[in-house]
């Protein structure tokens, strides 16, 4: 019996792929466990023997917190590492290199373990930075493959609610962690780490050009979102926040206007299968629409050129003004849209996704290697995972107390807002309807709503 971790940081941006591979994974005498990240991290110090996939094993720049992953060795633990942000760099390339350097550092890992990449550039890069024993492979991120066609129908019910609700709303995604950082704001983004020293100049220059990058653009966004609300009274318009920001910021500035609504709940593929068009500055969901097949605009008044992010800005067309804006909607209303990627070749290098529409296949084949030559030992039983759960549960208590007490409610609404616990009937709906799209018997244990277990039948 080998035990499969799948931890999940944040619901809404993971939970469904980590489901669609967990199906895919599970086999006889396989567990394969997802739950909220701190839980399987506790659950590691009791399970031996299997695969750890996912990024949420160091918590700090370059891998240098290594403890976790140290313990998961000791118990005969591989890892097939997959970034969740992968690719998604602001700048040009000196500026990836130096986010990847911070980010991943392969050489920390073993011959035994896998480093996933998004595309080729970021696979080209690790095996050139350092010498590493751990295998480094382009495969593309499954959470992309869920735009296929074939997985509509796991969407439905949520795109038919939204439909029903909005109608042909406008989806504006927002991606502004430095000028509106969900965890401790200002403090946050400008506090010490391994990244970030006031001491060092260049980090400095880096930090303060990014943040006043954002600032300006923020701005921008949210002054389109009014133009558009009163230009188009009937239209809704639904402004969905990055994970790591903080939504009463919006909730605050649009209170009173009808036809605008803040809205962070559930995966945002429904939210991009319903809605009309999508407006974004520099969002990762910029590729998953246009993977949809959705209209998308890059909205890039007020802010410069330096830090851009590249692969999401060439999705969809770029405009810079209100009207250019207003302009493209009344067309939309009267005309087909063709979905736009520009510099394919350099887009393709990075992103394995837009060339193939099977990437799971690859992350599979990587979890089925790590996997390999393990022997046998006694699956995790489900009365030590949910008596994790209930210590759990008790942990998250004093936790949240004590951010409440010390005056750190950011950090509380944050770690709230990221891991949405797990409802039974949802996930059961959810397992039982991506089985059947795979092809796959499977059953699930709903351990708590921190955790479940996904098994072949």
């Amino acid at each position: 019996m080998s035990n499969f971790l799948f931890p999940i940081e944040t619901t809404s941006r993971e939970l469904d792929h980590k489901i669609l591979m967990a199906i895919l994974a599970a086999k006889q005498k396989r567990k394969v466990i997802v739950g909220d990240q701190q839980l399987i991290r506790n659950l590691s110090y009791f399970v031996k023997n299997g695969v750890f996939y996912g990024k949420h094993l160091f918590g700090k720049p370059m891998f240098s917190d290594d403890a976790y992953y140290k313990r998961l060795k000791s118990h005969q633990f591989n890892l097939v590492h997959l970034n969740e942000e992968g690719a998604v760099w602001p700048g040009n390339e000196d500026d990836w290199k130096t986010i990847l350097e911070q980010a991943e550092r392969p050489s920390v890992l073993d011959a035994s373990d896998f480093v996933a990449t998004w595309g080729e550039w970021q696979e080209k890069f690790n095996i050139n930075r350092e010498e590493t024993k751990a295998t480094v492979k382009c495969t593309g991120h499954p959470r992309f493959d869920l735009y296929n066609r074939k997985y509509n129908e796991y969407f439905s019910n949520e795109t038919t609610a939204l439909k029903k609700e909005f109608g042909d709303f406008i989806l504006v995604n927002t991606a502004f962690s430095y000028s509106n950082n969900g965890e401790n704001g200002v403090k946050f983004i400008f506090k010490k780490t391994l990244s970030y020293d006031a001491k060092n100049s260049e980090h400095r220059k880096y930090r303060f050009k990014r943040w006043k990058n954002q600032m300006f653009s923020i701005a921008s966004i949210v002054e389109l979102v009014n133009q558009l609300a009163l230009i188009y009274p009937e239209k809704n318009i639904v402004l969905r926040p990055h994970p790591s920001e903080n939504s009463e910021y919006y909730e605050e500035i649009f209170q009173g206007i009808d036809n605008v609504h803040v809205k962070y709940e559930g995966p945002v593929t429904p939210w991009l299968l319903a809605c009309k068009l999508l407006i974004h500055n520099g969002c990762t969901t910029a590729i998953e629409a246009t993977l949809a097949g959705k209209p998308v605009v890059n909205f890039s008044n007020g802010s410069t050129d330096d830090y851009d992010v590249y692969l999401a800005n060439i999705c969809g067309v770029t405009l810079s003004t209100n009207k250019q804006v207003t302009d493209f909607i009344d067309k939309l209303e009267s005309g087909e849209y063709e979905t736009i990627i520009n510099d394919q070749k350099k887009a393709h290098s990075l992103f394995e996704n837009f060339r193939s529409i099977d990437t799971a296949k690859n992350v599979l084949n990587l979890l089925e290697k790590a996997d390999e030559g393990k022997g046998e030992s006694r699956g995790a039983a489900k009365v030590k995972i949910i008596s994790l759960s209930l210590l759990h549960k008790l942990y998250l208590f004093s936790k949240y107390s004590y951010f409440i007490l010390t005056g750190r409610r950011g950090n509380y609404l944050d770690y709230k807002k990221r891991f949405e616990c797990f409802d039974k009937v949802k996930i059961v709906e959810k397992v039982s309807n991506m089985s059947k799209i795979l092809g796959y018997d499977v059953k699930v244990t709903y351990c708590s709503k921190q955790v479940f277990v996904v098994e072949r039948s």
